[in-house]
């Protein structure tokens, strides 16, 4: 059984991915969609890999290439912390709260034809 959850429920034998996305493709941003495929082959030995050798022993290490993207938080942690990180240094140093407004789906497409509206 593979250990992560995510990678069972998207992509096991009944590929639930593929089936949503054939229901659904029109309304599946392009981003989530490339998101999801670079998590898809996260961590695949076949994608490429470092190969680590200890000069001492010998010991040989092939260690996969991570997808590093939004979608799958095990890759997205240590780029979102680096990011607020980098934020803290640059926001100036008085306390403030992070809220983050989405736009609903049945209005993105008047907001993605008319970007002007989102600038204030």
């Amino acid at each position: 059984m593979e250990a992560n959850i995510l990678r069972q429920i998207f992509f096991d034998k009944n590929s639930h991915w593929e089936s949503f996305k054939k229901k659904h493709g029109a309304k599946i941003r392009p981003i989530v969609i490339k998101e999801v495929e670079k998590f898809r082959d996260c961590g695949d030995i076949k994608k490429g890999f470092k190969l680590f050798v200890c000069e001492g022993c010998h010991d040989v290490r092939k260690v996969p290439y991570r997808c590093k993207g939004r979608f799958y938080t095990t890759c997205s942690v240590g780029e979102s912390e680096e990011w607020s990180r980098l934020l803290t240094e640059d926001v100036l140093q008085v306390n403030h709260r992070h809220v983050i407004f989405t736009i609903d789906e049945g209005l993105r497409d008047v907001f993605l034809l008319h970007r002007h509206l989102l600038k204030d």
